[in-house]
């Protein structure tokens, strides 16, 4: 049960039933971990944000692989505004917090600006939590990627209140209204201004709520923690919070090694790809710096219809000719009926301009430009009866069967891929 407040201008008072706010009350509601000061008009919702934010808190923990007995005596005073003046003039919003568009947080204090969806103010709240909380374990948030982007990966969520679960994409647009995310991100991929990995760990402090910042800070925490090869590099830099220099990406460089180039080219394939119902399980991409180069030899693969990228196991020379034929059939729905498509795709159906079922491959070169401030988009093909491609740096060829992001988990079946050296 909340413990419920209403705040006057000359008071305060007990309410054993929550009503509509008159127009100077500011309504507080009491969770284990949040205490909540706000202006909204409907008390449901503000039950549901302390509610939401008690039940991501021991999500929070468990993601950083910590006991929850470190947060004992952790609690945050959160402030969710409407009208800001109406905060000002009961001294909630100190002179020494900076003029804020979204959000912001100062040690175990948080304001946010309520916004026109309650998906986005849940996001922005759970967002300066995780700020407070980085302080709480680790006595700062790191570098301003991964403070922001960290933030990002704990805020993003699916449900609300105790159904509540962090870290995950939403499915679609009418889940997240306002979010905007990956309308941002749509726009630099569309304009070839996707930022490279290195110019991300690079951003500066920034206090303006730059959405492209935030946005390309969460894809970056969100590969670091998602591929198992990674992940532990990406906690334990958690704790040198207090590091906001070079020295914290260049220990999780170091940390990384020589996967490093590997992550880089990860990078540029999961830029083309984010969007709504994005599943890292299906979209992490096996490669290897042990991969042999091609030696000419025909090469066979089933391209499976589920997954995202699939690398065919070796890199290809500079300066190979290959021949690139597929066969085989697969299926995409079931409902309304099943939809079956063979390599060239559905033509009465698209994704992205292209036949939805379609083969496409593109070449993912090895070498990564340590200087480039943005990537090179991939150069994504479709099949035809039989492709030929000249190879202009040593690069992994990549297949994937064009289909939505969120809905490849019903589908089945194979194309058989046959590669050769093309005469």
């Amino acid at each position: 049960m909340f413990q419920s407040q209403l705040i006057f201008g000359v008071g305060c008072f007990f309410a054993l039933l929550a009503g509509p706010l008159r127009a100077d009350e500011l309504l507080v509601r009491d969770g284990r971990y949040i205490h909540l000061t706000t202006d909204i008009a409907s008390t449901e919702e503000a039950e549901n944000l302390v509610a939401s934010f008690d039940a991501a808190v021991p999500q929070w923990m468990q993601f950083w692989d910590l006991d929850t007995s470190a947060i004992a005596d952790f609690k945050v005073k959160a402030c969710v505004i409407r009208n800001k003046a109406k905060f000002n003039q009961r001294s909630l919003i100190p002179a020494t917090v900076p003029n804020f568009p979204f959000g912001y947080a100062l040690g175990s204090q948080v304001w946010v600006l309520a916004q026109q969806s309650e998906y986005y103010t849940r996001h922005l709240l759970l967002h300066e939590g995780v700020h407070s909380l980085a302080y709480h374990l680790f006595n700062g948030a790191g570098p301003t990627w991964f403070q922001e982007g960290s933030a990002e990966l704990l805020a993003t969520h699916h449900g609300s209140g105790a159904n509540i679960k962090i870290n995950r994409i939403p499915q679609s647009r009418e889940d997240a209204p306002y979010w905007g995310r990956f309308k941002r991100m749509s726009q630099a991929t569309n304009n070839k201004e996707v930022p490279s990995i290195n110019t991300v760990l690079g951003y500066q402090p920034n206090l303006t709520g730059d959405v492209a910042t935030y946005s390309w800070s969460w894809a970056a925490c969100m590969m670091l923690s998602s591929y198992p090869e990674y992940r532990p590099a990406f906690v334990t830099a958690a704790q040198r919070g207090k590091e906001t220099g070079p020295i914290f990406n260049r220990e999780l460089q170091a940390t990384v090694g020589k996967q490093w180039p590997i992550l880089a080219a990860r990078w540029r394939v999961a830029c083309h790809d984010l969007n709504y119902g994005f599943d890292w399980n299906n979209e992490q991409v096996k490669l290897s710096a042990k991969d042999p180069v091609w030696n000419g030899s025909n090469l066979t693969l089933q391209v499976r219809p589920d997954q995202g990228w699939q690398s065919c196991g070796v890199r290809i020379p500079r300066g190979a000719k290959i021949s690139i034929s597929a066969e085989g059939e697969i299926t995409l729905a079931d409902q309304p009926k099943p939809w079956t498509s063979q390599p060239p795709g559905i033509t009465f159906r698209y994704h992205r301009g292209r036949p939805l079922g379609q083969l496409q491959f593109c070449l993912l070169p090895n070498a990564n430009d340590p200087q480039a401030t943005r990537i090179e988009p991939l150069e994504i093909h479709g099949i035809e009866n039989q492709s030929i491609i000249n190879v202009a740096e040593y690069s992994w060829l990549l297949f994937r069967i064009n289909d939505e992001c969120g809905k490849m988990n019903d589908n089945r079946g194979s194309y058989q891929v046959s590669i050769q050296r093309a005469r």
